[in-house]
Parts: C-alpha cells; sequence; structure tokens
C-alpha cells in the first residue's frame, strides 16, 4: 500500500539544503582561542563530560556535530582530542604546573587552566613565570626542606605532601620536625564481596581457584555479621589504623553490607574509606554522583575515615580529574611504572596529586604520600592476557617489602590485602600460615607507628 505524500518543490529542497550548510559552516568556524563563542548545539553529557576531562572546556558546535552525530568509543574520543594541539597544549600545561607548584590546576577549576590554554603564551614562558611566583617559592622552599628531613627528593613522586605541607603556613624548622616526628598511618584492603554460587567460592562473576589456600573460616560468606565481627576483631589485633572497603558501585549488595560492616564498628577504633570500584569508563557525572553517594551514606558515620577535614573516598582505576567539594579523592590503581613521565595508567603520562598506588614490586615508590605493601601476588591461574607472579617466598616478600615501606616512613602504609583471595595477596588467617601474617602484621604496624625500622621474626 503506498501513502500519499504532498509534493516537495525543488526549490524548498535548495533552501534548507543551504540552511543545513550555513549552521555547519558557522559551526566550524567556531574557534577555541579564547574567544568566548555561543554554543547553540546542545552536546550529549556523555560529549560534554568527555571534553572537560580531556580539554577543561564543554565542546563547542562543531565538535559536537562531529562527534554526536555518530557512534563513538571513549577511547577513540581521547585518541583524536589528545593529539590536538589544544590538546597537547594541555597536557604540557598541566606537567608545568605539577613541575613548579606540585598541583594540578583541573584540581582547583578549569579557569586557571583556560587562561593559560587560551592566550599566545609559550609553555616556556608559562613555566618561568609560575617559577616567580610566591606559590611557586613556598613549594620549592618545602621540597628542599622535605628533601633533607627524609632523604628523598619529593619532587615528582610526592606532589600530595609537598603541597600538605606549604599550606600549613609553618616555618622550615617547623616543617622539618614535624615530619620527622610523622608516624605512619597504617591501612589494609578489604573484599566484601565473597559467597557460594553454584558451588563455587567467589564473589558471583569468578570463582577463586580451588587449590587456594582455605580461610580459617572457611569458604564464608561476606554479609554474615559472624564473619565481619571475627575479621573486625582480627584487624584490630594488627593495630591497623583503617580498613579500604572496596563497594562495587552498581552492585546495591555491595553498598548494604558496606553498611553493615560500619555498623559493626560501633564502640570501636577502627576506621573505613570506602573505595568505589566499577567506574573505570565512567563518565564524570556518574563519577561525581557516585562520590556524593558514598559521603551521603558513609561519612557521617563516627568511624568513616577522614583526612585533614574531609571524608576520604577512593576510586579504583577510576580517574577523576575533577574536585568533588568537601571530599578527599584517591585514585588508586596498578601501573607496571609509577614514574612521573612514565606512568602508565593516566594516557598522558603523569603522576597526578590525587593517584596511589594499589600495589608494586619490590622496590616500593612513595606516591603521594602513600606507599603500598603486600604479601605476594600471583594471576597466572586468572587466564589473563598478560599474567604476573611474584611468590610470597615464605614470607620473604612480605618482610622485604614492610622494611623498605618503614625505611620510607610515608604518611600511609597500605597492605594490599586482607582478603583478595583471587590475586592471592591475602594475610587473614588460612590453613595454609594460620595467623602468621596477623603476627608479623601487628609486628610491623607497631614500629610504623612508633617512627622505627626493624625487622619481625619469622
Amino acid at each position: 500500500m503506498r501513502v500519499w505524500r504532498p509534493p516537495v518543490s525543488r526549490a524548498f529542497t535548495i533552501i534548507s539544503l543551504m540552511s543545513v550548510l550555513a549552521v555547519v559552516a558557522a559551526a566550524l568556524s567556531l574557534r577555541t582561542d579564547g574567544e568566548e563563542r555561543p554554543r547553540s548545539v546542545p552536546a550529549s553529557p556523555r560529549l560534554t563530560d568527555a571534553f572537560m576531562t580531556l580539554l577543561c572546556r564543554p565542546p563547542v558546535d562543531a565538535e559536537t556535530l562531529e562527534w554526536d552525530t555518530k557512534p563513538f568509543t571513549q577511547s577513540e574520543l581521547a585518541a583524536s582530542v589528545r593529539s590536538t594541539a589544544e590538546g597537547v597544549r594541555v597536557r604540557a600545561i598541566r606537567g608545568v604546573y605539577l613541575e613548579v607548584l606540585f598541583r594540578d590546576p583541573v584540581e582547583d577549576g578549569c579557569q586557571e587552566l583556560r587562561r593559560w590554554v587560551d592566550r599566545p603564551t609559550s609553555v616556556q614562558d608559562i613555566a618561568r613565570r609560575l617559577r616567580r611566583s610566591p606559590e611557586a617559592r613556598r613549594a620549592q622552599q618545602v621540597r628542599t626542606v622535605l628533601a633533607e628531613a627524609q632523604g628523598r627528593d619529593p619532587g615528582g613522586w610526592d606532589s600530595a605532601s609537598v603541597r600538605r605541607w606549604a599550606r600549613t603556613g609553618l616555618s622550615a624548622n617547623e616543617i622539618r620536625e614535624r615530619r620527622t616526628a610523622q608516624r605512619s598511618l597504617v591501612g589494609v584492603h578489604y573484599f566484601a564481596w565473597y559467597r557460594q554460587n553454584d558451588g563455587a567460592w567467589g564473589n558471583g562473576a569468578t570463582a577463586v581457584p580451588r587449590d587456594t589456600p582455605r580461610p580459617s573460616l572457611g569458604w564464608y560468606t561476606s554479609s554474615d555479621v559472624a564473619v565481619m565481627d571475627t575479621h573486625i576483631a582480627q584487624i584490630e589485633r594488627t593495630g591497623v589504623d583503617f580498613v579500604v572497603l572496596l563497594v562495587t558501585e552498581e552492585s546495591p549488595t555491595s553498598w548494604t553490607i558496606a553498611h553493615t560492616f560500619l555498623s559493626r564498628l560501633e564502640g570501636r577504633t577502627l576506621k573505613v574509606a570506602v573505595m568505589l570500584d566499577g567506574l573505570y569508563a565512567a563518565s564524570v557525572s556518574l563519577s561525581t554522583a557516585s562520590i556524593e553517594r558514598a559521603r551521603a551514606e558513609f561519612a557521617t558515620h563516627p568511624n568513616y575515615f577522614w583526612l585533614r577535614g574531609s571524608p576520604l573516598v577512593l576510586l579504583f582505576s577510576g580517574r577523576m580529574d575533577v574536585a568533588v567539594p568537601g571530599i578527599t579523592i584517591r585514585n588508586v590503581y596498578w601501573a607496571d611504572r609509577y614514574d612521573p613521565g612514565a606512568n602508565t595508567f593516566n594516557p598522558d603520562r603523569l603522576l597526578y596529586p590525587r593517584d596511589w598506588p594499589f600495589w608494586s614490586p619490590t622496590p616500593l615508590p612513595v606516591v603521594n604520600g602513600m606507599v603500598p605493601v603486600t604479601p605476594g601476588y600471583s594471576d597466572t591461574h586468572l587466564g589473563r592476557a598478560r599474567a604476573m607472579e611474584h611468590p610470597r617466598n615464605n614470607g620473604q616478600m612480605y618482610h622485604d617489602q614492610w622494611q623498605r615501606a618503614l625505611a620510607l616512613r610515608p604518611e600511609f602504609i597500605i597492605v594490599y590485602s586482607w582478603n583478595e583471595h583471587f590475586e592471592r595477596t591475602a594475610i587473614e588467617p588460612t590453613d595454609a600460615w594460620q595467623d602468621q601474617y596477623l603476627q608479623w602484621t601487628a609486628c610491623y604496624v607497631a614500629y610504623a607507628h612508633a617512627g622505627r625500622e626493624g625487622t619481625c621474626e619469622r
């Protein structure tokens, strides 16, 4: 059956086509040289988030027409934008800020960064101007003091510590004295995702290999409050200050278990900081909403861990380039190198003040005041394309890592992990080693709290 349609005149078709071409031509003429241009074509939230992350500005109409009119992946967009002259300039200026001022201008809002990006000033001249600022002189003074006090240069590796001390307004002697007296706080990663599923023990998506050392509590269910109470008592015996509790962002059950875990801490000294998982490729909007939800649901609990006046929320491998007011954010991830300029996690290869290492083979890095410690690592049984194995050697790796961590005297030492059995990094009691790792951990935590180096009997 044919449907009748009114005829379209040739003149109308030509006029319509010319109008579309005029709109596209006008959009393509838009520039990003600092002159404010109207944006008449609404961009999708996904595209806006991506441009804010990459260039610290929303897309102009030409960019919206280019990307929002076709399917695209975040990696395709990122590669394209980073290769532009503007993308290269943004990364170069962020690198200058990290080197000279030890801070990322994106964290303080994009206005400062965009002022430099949109001016014709060369990157070298920007660096010279920033070095003449009182902020730079103060940061370099603190860098020198910390290098003398701790025997290592924090430049590039420990920007967060430089910024922390620079903001205090303390004199060089006062910083030196307080840094010398600093004692490490100790945390441990905790995973509350275990349950039986079709005869296998795991997190519902992956089964723990059958040859994994069996926990002394048996193949437990993480939501069982008796299991939580036992783990909490064991962790407190070690003297650990806080637990980094993994919460899977899209799992309602995971949020519920986290609430239960916090409720079991009533009247205890142990603290908890939440680490959100599942935001690897999330938009800025989703990541921000998840962080704010974590604060609303957990941060008012008396046992929640606060860092310098704000609740600490960590992201697992979920880079976050914008600030969330009233929250301290740390990006926790694994990388084969954390070197400034060679960081393989961040596509721009920079090491930002929010970055924390998840775990690392020996020698351990100190990154933004934190050193990770692990008893060993193995994922050769998980079928990953790039398998790794760092044997425990009957506890030798754990001793080596702890002794280096104590020598570095960071602000934080975080153990990976209490009970990550997939990658075989657990220190909780098992049938294989009983409570030996608890004893070693208690010994090393005591050294950390005393600000001393030492060894613990094997």
